[in-house]
Parts: structure tokens; C-alpha cells; sequence
């Protein structure tokens, strides 16, 4: 049985990035960057079906890409679901 492996110096380890690169919509920013406190964004088109049963991946799905657009952005953002399934974001 032959070995396969050797003996390599740190410096010449290779790395691969973990995860997917975010692809946030830049107008999701946009509105985001410009929402003061007091008003709201509801995102009509990013609605989950909340009888699916994959909505609860669904819902954390989204949530982490409103998320980001926020802290792209560069504001802190609330998440609140509508009964419906529709995401609403307030400033935090």
C-alpha cells in the first residue's frame, strides 16, 4: 500500500474560502440605506409560503440576505414576518 502524502512547508498550504460569496440585490441596499426610523420596508417579492414545509429554511434564508444588505448598507435592521409571509424591515 503506497502512501500518499508529503511533508509540505506552511507557506505553501492552499486554502479554499468556505460558503457561497452573498449575492445581495444592490437596490435591496439602496432602499435599505435609505429608510429612516419610522418607516418600514415590505418585501412583497421575497414572500414565503408559509405552508411549505421548507418555509422555516426559507424564512432564515432571506433573513440572513436582508441582513446583509443591511450591514452592507451599513445599518442594523429588524426582520419582522407578516402573517402572510411577507418580510418587513425596520431599523433596529
Amino acid at each position: 500500500m503506497a502512501n500518499d502524502f508529503e511533508v509540505v512547508s506552511e507557506d505553501a498550504l492552499e486554502f479554499s474560502k468556505r460558503g457561497r460569496k452573498s449575492q445581495v440585490n444592490p437596490a435591496l441596499v439602496e432602499a435599505i440605506a435609505k429608510l429612516r426610523k419610522g418607516q418600514a420596508l415590505k418585501l412583497s417579492g421575497m414572500k414565503v409560503n408559509l405552508n411549505d414545509p421548507k418555509a422555516k429554511t426559507e424564512k432564515a434564508r432571506i433573513s440572513a440576505t436582508i441582513r446583509q444588505a443591511g450591514k452592507q448598507a451599513g445599518k442594523k435592521v429588524g426582520i419582522r414576518w407578516s402573517s402572510n409571509g411577507i418580510p418587513q424591515v425596520v431599523l433596529a
